[in-house]
C-alpha cells in the first residue's frame, strides 16, 4: 500500500499540471514568477527550472550547433549541462536569441499552442535539423557505461491542446514515411498534450503495460499513447530522462576547444 508521501507527490505533479493547463495561475506553483499572462514557452521553461536538477541550465529562443559548424533550427527551449558554454549576450530579458553547441545539451523542446498536423511537422523538422552528437570515444569514464549517447538531447514537444492522440500519431507515422532519411535519435522522445495524452517513442529497458497489467510488447522506435494520468507521466518521466543525462555529464570530458580553433580558420 502506497505511503501518504506519494499520494502528496501525485497531487503535487497534478497542481503543476494545472498549471500547465492554464487552469491556476502560475504563481501558485512558482513563486517566483508574478505576472500570470506569461507566454506557454516562459510557463514551461519555469517549470523546468524548478524541477530539474542544478546541473541543467534551461534558457529560450535558441539554436544548437555542432563541431563542424552544423546548426538547428531555432528550438523553442534548450537545457543544457552547467559546464557548457552559452551564448546568451542577445538574450538577457529572455526574449532575444541564444545559441550553444549540441555537445553537452540535455534537452531540447519545442512549444505548441495547439498541435495539429502543421504545427506537429514544424516540430519534427525542427527536431530533425539538430545536429548529430560526437562519437564519445575516449571522453568518457572507461569504467562508466553510457548507452545511447548518439540519441541526446532528450527531445520534448509540449502543446496546451491539440488534435486527437491517434490523428497526432498518425500524422507522427505517415511523416517518417516519408521522411526515411531522419534517424531516429533525431526523433521526438516525448509528445506531451496537457491535460489530454503524451505519446512516447519506446526504447530499450521501457516497460509498456495494459490496462489489465499485462506486459504490451512493443518494438524499439515505436510511438506508443498513454492516456492514464498524462500531465504527471510526462513531467515524471521527462524530469527522469533529464535528471540520468544530468549525472551522465559527470563522466563525459566536454572540451570546446575546437570552437576557439574554428573561429581562428585551424
Amino acid at each position: 500500500m502506497a505511503k501518504p508521501f506519494f499520494d502528496r507527490l501525485k497531487k503535487y505533479f497534478e497542481n503543476v499540471g494545472q498549471v500547465l493547463r492554464g487552469e491556476a495561475e502560475v504563481a501558485s506553483v512558482f513563486p517566483n514568477t508574478s505576472d500570470i499572462g506569461l507566454s506557454r514557452e516562459l510557463v514551461y521553461s519555469e517549470f523546468l527550472k524548478q524541477h530539474a536538477p542544478s546541473k541543467c541550465n534551461v534558457f529560450l529562443g535558441g539554436f544548437l550547433f555542432g563541431e563542424n559548424g552544423d546548426e538547428s533550427k531555432q528550438l523553442d527551449i534548450i537545457i543544457s549541462t552547467d559546464t557548457a558554454p552559452r551564448y546568451n549576450f542577445y538574450n538577457k530579458d529572455g526574449k532575444g536569441k541564444s545559441f550553444g553547441p549540441v555537445e553537452g545539451c540535455l534537452g531540447v523542446a519545442s512549444i505548441k499552442s495547439t498541435l495539429d498536423k502543421n504545427q506537429l511537422i514544424d516540430s519534427l523538422e525542427g527536431i530533425a535539423s539538430i545536429p548529430a552528437m560526437q562519437p564519445l570515444g575516449k571522453r568518457v569514464n572507461p569504467m562508466i557505461i553510457l548507452d545511447g549517447y548518439e540519441d541526446w538531447p532528450y527531445k520534448i514537444i509540449y502543446a496546451s491542446d491539440g488534435l486527437t492522440a491517434e490523428t497526432i500519431l498518425g500524422h507522427l507515422n505517415d511523416f517518417y514515411k516519408i521522411k526515411t532519411e531522419i534517424p531516429i535519435t533525431r526523433r521526438p522522445d516525448i509528445i506531451h498534450v496537457a491535460g489530454k495524452y503524451v505519446i512516447f517513442r519506446i526504447k530499450k529497458g521501457m516497460q509498456v503495460i495494459n490496462a489489465d497489467r499485462t506486459p504490451l510488447n512493443t518494438d524499439e522506435g515505436v510511438y506508443h499513447i498513454f492516456n492514464t494520468n498524462p500531465d504527471t507521466q510526462a513531467m515524471i518521466w521527462t524530469l527522469d530522462e533529464l535528471q540520468k543525462k544530468a549525472t551522465a555529464t559527470n563522466h563525459i570530458n566536454f572540451n570546446y576547444s575546437e570552437i576557439i580553433n574554428k573561429i581562428n580558420g585551424l
